[in-house]
């Protein structure tokens, strides 16, 4: 939950009166985020505890006056003015076209995780961090605007993949090889199948290679002994 809308929306979810939830300015705030959180992976809204927020993050030029360091007068009728602004830009997020998108990625991870798209689907996006998951729920946003492509496939996996490399067999273009750059664990196991089952063109196959890249004749670091693995 980052963003004021993200709490309204989890108010509803939890059936919350949007009326309830209370934000206040934070007294120890990242400038990277909205809201402010003592656990940054909360899931869940208590409503008797006030929601702090970075005000600043997004509505600098709104409340740079109202919260001067330097002024100290009147801090209650701010405060309270403060929680009806922040539910208003809330509201006002909530109706405009830029969350649209992310009301979209919230329906279908929820979608996802009550295996309406199957339950290996399910267990395996358990597996990725929240920035691996954006990932993930953007590309299947484009693929069903957009359909398979192998630009979308490589995007994917090298944002997933961070050390990885995706090379194309040179006489079919219906094979790839993929160094993945990391080890063979139950963990990436699961993450690679998610991309591969929901992301790879159907007429492409792919050769995958973990922790140990394949030897590439011509290029002198690929071809360390017991650094290889030999491709069929």
């Amino acid at each position: 939950m980052n963003y004021i809308w993200d709490i309204l929306i989890k108010a509803e979810e939890q059936g919350i009166r949007k009326s309830d939830i209370k934000f206040k300015n934070a007294d120890i705030c990242s400038p990277y985020m909205e809201t402010s959180f003592s656990c940054l992976n909360t899931s869940f809204l208590n409503k008797d505890i006030p929601i702090e927020v970075n005000p600043c993050y997004r509505y600098f030029k709104i409340f740079r006056e109202l919260f001067d360091i330097n002024l100290q007068e009147d801090k209650e009728i701010r405060d309270v003015l403060l929680d009806i602004l922040l539910h208003f830009l809330g509201e006002l997020d909530l109706k405009s076209g830029i969350v649209k998108e992310e009301f979209i990625k919230l329906f279908l991870l929820r979608d996802i995780e009550n295996r309406v798209y199957g339950h290996e689907l399910a267990e395996n996006i358990k597996e990725f961090e929240k920035r691996e998951l954006d990932t993930i729920l953007n590309g299947i946003l484009t693929l069903s605007k957009a359909g398979s492509s192998l630009f979308l496939f490589t995007k994917i996996i090298k944002n997933i993949f961070n050390s990885s490399i995706v090379y194309m067999n040179k006489n079919t273009n219906k094979t790839l090889y993929i160094y993945l750059g990391v080890e063979k664990t139950k963990e990436n196991i699961s993450r690679i199948s998610t991309v591969i089952n929901t992301f790879l063109p159907i007429n492409v196959s792919v050769k995958l290679f973990w922790d140990i890249h394949f030897g590439i004749i011509g290029i002198e670091d690929t071809m360390m002994i017991n650094e290889i693995v030999v491709v069929e």
